[in-house]
C-alpha cells in the first residue's frame, strides 16, 4: 500500500520530534549524568545557538540554490545519525561540546527544510499542514512519557539511545519524500535563487520584525527547555510524573494544530504571535514561584499558546509574505533566529541565573514576552499583508 503524501509528513515529522521529544527534556538529565554543571549546560546551549545561527542559512539556501531539498535533508539525518552515537563515547565537557558542534551545523536545518517543503505542498492543495505536522507532536508526547518512566530504571544513556533510534527513523523518512512529489514537474518554492534576493528578504524590516517577535515567544521556553526537567526534580516530581507533564503539554498542542485551520483563517500572523506572547506572560510568570501541583496541568495548557500559536503565526507570515523561490531560506533565517541568538542569548542568561535564583528565572522569560508582544503589534502596524520583494 502507497504511503499518501500527508501519512509521508506526518512520518517525518514524527521521527523528528522522536527525538527532540527525548532530547528537549532529558538531554540536561544525561548531561548532568556527566558531571557537568547548570552553568556548563547553560554554555553549551548557547554556544549551540550562536553557531546555529551563521549555519542554518548558509545550508538552507545551498537548498535553495539546488533545488533538491530533500537530497540534502537525506545528507543531514545520515551526519547527525552518526554524531549521535558518538555521544556514548564522550564523558566531558569539552568532547561534548564537539559532538554538539557538528550536530548543531548538520541537525538543525532539518526541521525548516521540512517545514518548507510542507508548506510548499500544503498550499498546493497536496496536504494540510497542520494535520502532518500534529503528528509530530504526538511523537514528542510519546517520547515524553516513555523516556520519563523508563529513566529511571534504564539510566541516562538512554536518551541517547531513543535520540539515535529517531534519527534512524528520520533519515528511512527522507527516502520515502522526492523533491518532485508524486511525479509534479512543478517543484515551485525551491531553486532559482540568487544572494542578492537572499539578501533582500533578510534585510526587510518586515521580515525581521516578524522574525524577532516569534523567535522572542519561542525563546521564552528557555528555561523549561534546560531546566525545567531539574528544577521539577528538586522540588520532588518523580521522572514519570515530569515526564507525563510535558507530554501533557504537547497534547494540548496537538489538538489546536488539528484545529488550527479556522483559528489561522480569523486571526492574522501578528495577532496570533501577539496571542502567543501574551499566554507567556501568564504561564512563566505563574511558574517562577513554584505553584502546587495541581496547578501545573493547567499551566502546561499554555503551551498550546506559548508554542503552538506562536509557530503557526510565523508559518502563515512565511507563507504569505515570503517568494515561493525563497521559502527554505526563509524558513532557516527564521529559525536560526528562534534556535540560535535569541534562544542562545535566553539559554545562556537562564544558565547564569538559575544557579542563585533557581525557578525564579522564569521571570526572565516573563520579560522576553513582554518584549515579543511589542514586536507583534508593531509587525501588525507595518505590514500591509502582500509579499516581501526577494
Amino acid at each position: 500500500m502507497t504511503m499518501s503524501l500527508e501519512h509521508r509528513y506526518a512520518f517525518a515529522y514524527g521521527a523528528i520530534f522522536l527525538a527532540m521529544g527525548t532530547f528537549l527534556p532529558y538531554f540536561p538529565v544525561w548531561l548532568e549524568s556527566r558531571g557537568l554543571s547548570p552553568y556548563d549546560i547553560g554554555l553549551l546551549f548557547a554556544i549551540s545557538g550562536v553557531v546555529r545561527m551563521g549555519t542554518m542559512p548558509v545550508i538552507a539556501y545551498l537548498a535553495d540554490r539546488a533545488g533538491a531539498p530533500v537530497r540534502v535533508l537525506r545528507v543531514l539525518t545520515a551526519v547527525t545519525l552518526v554524531a549521535n552515537v558518538v555521544y556514548l563515547a564522550t564523558g566531558s565537557f569539552w568532547p561534548i561540546l564537539a559532538v554538539l558542534m557538528v550536530m548543531t551545523v548538520f541537525g538543525p536545518p532539518i526541521m525548516p527544510l521540512t517545514d518548507a517543503l510542507a508548506m510548499r505542498d500544503s498550499e498546493a492543495g497536496r496536504l494540510v499542514y497542520g494535520r502532518a505536522r500534529a503528528w509530530g507532536s504526538v511523537a514528542f508526547i510519546v517520547a515524553n512519557l516513555s523516556v520519563g518512566v523508563a529513566l529511571g530504571s534504564l539510566g541516562p544513556d538512554l536518551v541517547i539511545w531513543v535520540i539515535v533510534f529517531g534519527g534512524a527513523l528520520n533519515f528511512a523518512a527522507y527516502l520515502l519524500l522526492t523533491d518532485k512529489p508524486d511525479g509534479d514537474a512543478d517543484i515551485s518554492g525551491v531553486g532559482r535563487v540568487d544572494i542578492a534576493s537572499a539578501l533582500r528578504l533578510v534585510r526587510s524590516p518586515v521580515f525581521l520584525v516578524f522574525a524577532f517577535a516569534a523567535a522572542s515567544v519561542q525563546a521564552t521556553h528557555a528555561v523549561y527547555y534546560a531546566f525545567g526537567t531539574l528544577h521539577w526534580q528538586s522540588l520532588g516530581l518523580s521522572d514519570g510524573v515530569i515526564g507525563a507533564l510535558w507530554a501533557w503539554a504537547v497534547v494540548v498542542e496537538v489538538v489546536l494544530l488539528w484545529k488550527a485551520a479556522p483559528i489561522v483563517a480569523r486571526f492574522g500572523p501578528a495577532m496570533l504571535i501577539g496571542l502567543a506572547a501574551c499566554g507567556g506572560i501568564v504561564r512563566w510568570t505563574i511558574m517562577a514561584f513554584d505553584p502546587p501541583f495541581w496547578s501545573l496541568p493547567l499551566l502546561q495548557c499554555l503551551h498550546a499558546m506559548t508554542f503552538a500559536l506562536a509557530h503557526l503565526g510565523i508559518m502563515q507570515f512565511l507563507v504569505r509574505g515570503v517568494p515561493p523561490q525563497l521559502a527554505s531560506t526563509a524558513q532557516s533565517v527564521y529559525s536560526a533566529l528562534a534556535s540560535g541568538i535569541v534562544m542562545a542569548g535566553a539559554t545562556y542568561a537562564s544558565g547564569r541565573f538559575y544557579e542563585d535564583f533557581g525557578g525564579l528565572t522564569y521571570l526572565a522569560m516573563t520579560a522576553l514576552a513582554v518584549l515579543a508582544c511589542g514586536a507583534a503589534f508593531l509587525g501588525h502596524r507595518i505590514w500591509n499583508g502582500g509579499r516581501i520583494d526577494g
